[in-house]
């Protein structure tokens, strides 16, 4: 399911990119969003998984961090558009959810090896 949620947007806002209609491009949101919710699926059973007795307060934390993802992620999206294109904006995203399957993957395997 983490998988989905990863790889399924970065395809999506690639070819989002690269699409010349508007109904191919809110196509290309409506997949992106919807593969993103794949991640939901493990959003809440990390915090019970982590210590169930504190879940309320990692989610707490986890929110805040995605909260200041969304205000810098504007800050960078604006940056982003005086020097370049919709199309730089959209392959920075599908990069940053790449790399972040990556790291996901990787800590994955390591807790799968010391267990």
């Amino acid at each position: 399911m983490q998988s989905i949620g990863f790889l399924g947007p970065a395809f999506f806002l690639i070819q989002h990119s690269h699409v010349r209609t508007p109904a191919m491009a809110v196509l290309c949101m409506a997949c992106s969003q919807g593969s993103d919710a794949f991640l939901q699926s493990g959003l809440y059973s990390n915090h019970q998984d982590i210590g169930h007795r504190y879940a309320g307060v990692l989610l707490g934390l986890s929110n805040t961090a995605g909260v200041l993802a969304g205000v810098f992620g504007t800050a960078a999206t604006g940056y982003i558009l005086q020097r370049g294109s919709w199309a730089d904006v959209f392959e920075v995203a599908s990069c940053r959810t790449l790399y972040h399957r990556h790291i996901s993957l990787e800590h994955f395997l390591n807790w799968r090896e010391s267990s």
